[in-house]
């Protein structure tokens, strides 16, 4: 986790005893350590409801906060229901809020507000599985193949879903491809500022290429309004495709598929990346791919079953030949 830079001595106007101040200064220092621009609007939605729990527990002063104030918030993530839709906190979304938590405390410290940082014993939750639905490779064909390719919408919709598919990028690094980071000469597709803030390169091959090249070729130049637009994929508007507008595309097709499983734009990163071990890829092919950091996350995230690796382990290992041989005789 990342430190942030900041002085050692305490901002002016940080007065412990106003949260709306604490939580000013945070945002500030999160924008100085130059954290991407979804940390940011978490930290500023997250940390409000973390102050409203310790003011529910009497706590009105940053300084009188103690770790059984931050055990009790983890504990309260873990058991309560969220306000809008009654479902409970997935593991993601308490890490979330409680690594948020975990920074500021560490800016608080780092800037002599507190002395002691409560978070210092908090450990963040772990999950084992994932409570994402990965499509079936035959959902994924039915799925891309669903827009229309008589209209530049279609075109565009369908380009869209065979990257995400095809590539394993994440719906926010589509979301920010422009034509520079394109190269389908070559077959890749450079990712900037991707999750934790790092580049790699991704290769875009198959019909993910000839999909993006039948788009780029035909359908961009009629949607673009304005010639300084750089953005890849463009709305109706001319302009650049959001997040939510892509989801929102992801859905319909989804329902025009006739698929029931709930599939999102991280379903397809799932997608590819399972569909490929299950197809024998290596694993650390599909980590760099992905952009993982660490092979256990690309593990946990493709979810490899152990009736998969069984199998691979009787197909492959050296050591199944001798096994059946030894029942074999002792079958005799």
């Amino acid at each position: 986790m990342r430190i942030l830079e900041v002085g050692k001595r305490r901002p002016r106007s940080l007065d412990p005893r106003r949260f709306e101040t604490v939580l000013r200064e945070y945002l500030l220092s999160i924008r100085a350590a130059g954290f991407s621009e979804s940390t940011y609007k978490q930290a500023r939605n997250q940390i409000p409801r973390f102050f409203d729990h310790l003011k529910r527990r009497g706590v009105r002063d940053i300084r009188s906060v103690r770790d059984a104030d931050i055990f009790d918030f983890a504990r309260h993530l873990a058991t309560v229901h969220r306000p809008s839709t009654g479902k409970p906190y997935s593991f993601s979304s308490q890490t979330s809020y409680l690594m948020h938590v975990k920074r500021l405390f560490r800016y608080l410290e780092k800037t002599n507000v507190v002395l002691q940082n409560p978070c210092v014993d908090l450990v963040l939750p772990t999950w084992t599985k994932l409570p994402r639905v990965v499509p079936t490779e035959e959902q994924a064909r039915r799925l891309v193949s669903v827009p229309s390719q008589t209209s530049p919408q279609g075109r565009r919709d369908r380009a869209l879903l065979e990257l995400l598919y095809g590539s394993g990028i994440r719906v926010r690094e589509c979301e920010s491809l422009e034509l520079r980071d394109l190269d389908l000469a070559k077959g890749t597709v450079f990712i900037r500022n991707g999750k934790g803030r790092k580049d790699r390169m991704v290769p875009i091959a198959g019909r993910a290429a000839i999909a993006m090249e039948e788009y780029l070729a035909e359908a961009r130049r009629t949607l673009v309004k304005d010639p300084r637009e750089q953005a890849v994929f463009l709305g109706v508007s001319g302009r650049r495709m959001s997040r939510k507008t892509i989801q929102a595309m992801l859905r319909e097709q989804v329902k025009l598929a006739g698929i029931t499983a709930p599939l999102t734009a991280h379903s397809l990163r799932h997608g590819c990346a399972t569909h490929m071990l299950q197809r024998g890829a290596d694993v650390r092919h599909v980590q760099r791919l992905l952009g993982h950091s660490q092979i256990q996350t690309t593990a946990l995230y493709t979810r490899v079953i152990p009736g998969d690796v069984a199998k691979m382990i009787d197909e492959k290992h050296p050591r199944r030949t001798y096994n059946h041989r030894r029942k074999r005789r002792r079958g005799r």
